[in-house]
């Protein structure tokens, strides 16, 4: 299981992530398909009658708190949809489960605004969509649609059996051959050239772990220390780099934006100068994420447990520009450095460790980074001159040098090793699984009585 930083239990000084002791996962297949023109039609169908249901349900939503402070629940809405029966025939053509699949939406957008208020913070109210910029349908249960790995297709109520290409067969086949049991599905469109180009995700459950021997061992312990310009550095010496991918694809992307701005507005050169720049960033995103991928496969395969700073990435890149009345210092510099952090891909590498992890039956443990580029790994003397360089570290103390990325690794090995041992003296607890259940959390009738939400709203 994957725990998120929020819920993590914490271990001496550091979070588990993942323990490594499930048998059967949860595994998703994403893959692009062609549907035909007739099917394409019925899709973009779906997709605005979907359009349709979330913004009605977000419209009865703040209906519901202007006139009396009433607070619409999601299961209230759900019963709604059995109402359409004899008067929207043309909304139920594709069943019951996409509308749901809005209605969720539309629940989960209020459920972060209310987060955000409980928090202080001042969100934006969920919004209304427009038609064109709906993309995504979501299907909750398998109902409604059906993929068949050995048949090679994908059947969806009133859009058709759709022939699938030889890799989402694959996909399909290799969770399918795991035990896996598919139970949700998600499609999303993409602007392609002058049409659009589909995408479709299928959940699997009870996907089987396959989990194999580390080959340093099964105790075996290594720090990552993830960086820009080392973007992962382990503690037994090794420095791996990704090419820089988005970098290089900026320089094209560019040319492509000063080419689209020397063209009139509504064109369809300036409409394909923008795909062509959309298709660069997503080629150089998907590169990025497959190195992120094999290095996480790598790593993975060789050391039993995996320790990782815990980086607040969202306030390291978080914006300088603030307020007119109080504007920020060195914008340009911070926007900089956050394109920087974003083409390091520091996030993604730490999701793909843990999902392989998961899978693998390894622990993976995020601590706290403080000082760790500061202190000397040998003598364990901390202070800030330590650090001659970027590259260069020699402490003061007992002349200890090294590479300053190599001696933060060692010192996250260190710091997990301390997790690991208050771990164990608590009996090695595995992380609490969590029963999705759905169920009612309240009446129509219910009222909030949090100041921060009723100003918000």
């Amino acid at each position: 299981m994957i725990s998120s930083r929020e819920q993590a239990p914490r271990f001496g000084p550091g979070h588990l992530l993942v323990d490594g002791n499930d048998d059967r996962l949860h595994r998703t297949a994403e893959f692009a398909f062609d549907p035909t023109v007739r099917q394409e039609t019925a899709l973009i169908g779906l997709l605005r009658v979907c359009c349709e249901t979330y913004n009605a349900g977000l419209q009865e939503r703040r209906d519901a708190w202007r006139q009396s402070r009433a607070r619409i629940r999601l299961f209230d809405q759900f019963n709604q949809i059995t109402d359409l029966r004899g008067v929207r025939d043309d909304a139920l053509a594709w069943g019951a489960r996409p509308l749901r699949g809005a209605l969720r939406r539309v629940d989960e957008a209020y459920s972060a605004f209310y987060r955000r208020c409980a928090k202080g913070e001042v969100p934006g109210h969920p919004r209304f969509k427009a038609s064109r910029r709906f993309h995504t349908a979501c299907w909750d249960e398998p109902i409604g649609w059906t993929a068949s790995p050995k048949v090679g297709t994908l059947r969806i109520q009133r859009v058709g059996t759709i022939r699938l290409p030889k890799g989402a067969v694959r996909q399909l086949r290799r969770l399918a051959d795991r035990g896996g049991v598919p139970v949700t599905l998600t499609v999303t469109r993409r602007r392609a050239g002058t049409g659009w180009s589909w995408r479709a995700s299928v959940g699997f459950k009870a996907v089987a772990a396959i989990k194999a021997l580390p080959t340093a061992g099964v105790d075996s312990m290594v720090g990552a220390d993830r960086g820009v310009a080392v973007s992962v550095a382990l503690s037994d010496g090794t420095l791996l780099c990704m090419p820089p991918f988005l970098g290089d694809a900026r320089d094209e992307i560019s040319d492509l934006l000063r080419r689209r701005d020397s063209k009139a507005v509504g064109t369809r050169a300036r409409t394909s100068l923008n795909h062509q720049a959309a298709t660069a960033y997503r080629r150089a995103a998907r590169r990025s994420d497959n190195w992120a991928r094999e290095t996480a496969k790598e790593l993975v395969a060789r050391f039993g447990v995996v320790v990782l700073e815990d980086l607040r990435l969202k306030n390291m890149t978080r914006s300088a520009r603030r307020t007119v009345a109080n504007p920020g210092t060195n914008v340009a510099v911070k926007q900089a450095l956050n394109r920087i952090l974003a083409d390091a891909a520091l996030g993604k590498v730490r999701h793909r460790i843990c999902v392989k992890a998961e899978e693998a039956g390894r622990r993976t443990w995020v601590v706290n980074p403080a000082n760790t580029s500061r202190t000397c790994a040998v003598c364990g003397h901390c202070a800030p001159w330590n650090r001659r360089s970027r590259d260069l570290f020699r402490c003061v103390a007992c002349g200890h040098e090294a590479h300053a990325d190599l001696n933060a690794a060692r010192n996250i090995a260190a710091r997990g090793e301390a997790c690991e041992a208050a771990w164990r003296a608590e009996g090695s607890p595995s992380l609490v699984r969590p029963k999705p259940k759905l169920r009612r959390r309240g009446s129509t009738a219910e009222r909030c009585s949090d100041p921060n939400i009723l100003n918000a709203a």
